[in-house]
This record gives C-alpha cells, structure tokens and sequence, in this order.
C-alpha cells in the first residue's frame, strides 16, 4: 500500500507595493508559471487595455523586492501559499489595496485584515493513494496511525506548503495534539521527505511509498 500527503492549504494573491507604473501598464512580479496565468494577463489587457509587464520569477520574490526597495518597479505581487503573503506584509513590502471590487468578490476569510492582499483561488491538500488501494476516504489525522509505517511520502518538513499545514493543523487541534500527531507522521515515512507531486507519484508506482 502507498500513499503521498500533498501539504498545506495554498492562496494566490495580489498585492501592492510601493512602485508606480504609468496609467496604461502595470508591473508584476509573479512566482506563478507562465503558461498558467497568461490567459488571465491576455483577458485582462483585452479588457482594459492595460498593458501587464510581468516579471516571472521562481523563487525569491520577497528578497528581490526588498533588495530594489523603493526603487523597485513592481506594482503588484502575484505568489502562493499564506505564509508568503504573511511574510511579504511583515518585511513591509506592501500597502492597503483600497478596492471596492475586490472586496465585493473576494470573501472577508480570504483576504487581508488591513487589505494587504486578496486570495484568487485555493487550492486542497489532497491524499494520493495506489489505485489498488480500497481506500473511500482518509483524513490527515490518520496519516500519523502506525498502520501506514513506512507508506507515507511527503515534501520537506519546511515547504511553504508543508509549514502552513502544519499551522492549520494547531489552529485546529493545538499544539500538543499537532506534535503527537508530526511524530507518528514521522515514523510513517517510506523516505526522507523531500520532492514534490511528481516525484510522489514515482514513487508510488515504483513501490516505495
């Protein structure tokens, strides 16, 4: 039997900075794949008539735009995961996006208190199992029951992805439940954590998880 834990619960924002583009065309900086939100930059220019200059970047957002400072070019900031955009307000690379639009489309639990950033989409931590595996439903709870040592694949203990599950795991059961349950989960582990979907679903197929 085999089974990987894809981690933590992931938003994508939007957030302002302090950079000022010209009223016909808006810089972005984006850690998002090209090909998944360039329709979305085409509809938007299509609409608009607002040119998007996007800057794709893979890793590193945070420190590019604090390293250009106030002379970074950026006006919006497009990533992933909560704990980026946490991280983004508390080094001070934002402000308030004041827009009523947004606030109408966007619910109160998926934004910003302050109006630091607006979720676009969520995505789900989902359990992969062996299709030949009779399996109707499993929680992450039970990942850490002793049943499943040495099935379990997941990415590094440190993945943004990871990091934030584990945070909404005390949030939901505290910290003391969330420790007892990182030690079973821990020693249900086929390997060392580390890889990410696709190298999960290798080694499903392959036998080791």
């Amino acid at each position: 039997m085999s089974i990987i834990a894809r981690s933590a619960l992931a938003l994508v924002a939007v957030t302002l900075v302090t950079g000022a583009a010209h009223a016909d065309e808006v810089n972005l900086y984006t850690t998002r794949e090209p090909g998944l939100i360039q329709p979305l930059l085409d509809a938007f220019k299509s609409s608009t008539g607002i040119t998007v200059n996007t800057v794709f970047l893979k890793d590193g957002l945070a420190e590019r735009v604090a390293s250009e400072g106030e002379n970074s070019p950026a006006d919006i900031l497009m990533t992933v995961d909560a704990g980026n955009l946490v991280d983004l307000k508390d080094k001070g690379l934002t402000q308030p996006i004041d827009s009523k639009v947004l606030k109408e489309a966007v619910p109160a639990q998926l934004r910003d208190a302050d109006g630091d950033w607006y979720a676009l989409s969520m995505r789900a931590r989902v359990v992969y199992a062996d299709k030949d595996m009779e399996i109707d439903k499993i929680t992450y709870e039970e990942l850490s029951d002793p049943k499943w040592k040495g099935k379990i694949c997941i990415r590094a203990g440190k993945h943004p992805y990871n990091t934030a599950l584990f945070a909404d795991y005390i949030a939901h059961h505290g910290v003391a439940k969330t420790e007892e349950w990182l030690a079973g989960l821990k020693a249900n582990l086929a390997r060392k954590a580390a890889g990410g979907d696709r190298d999960g679903a290798k080694d499903i197929v392959g036998g080791i998880c």
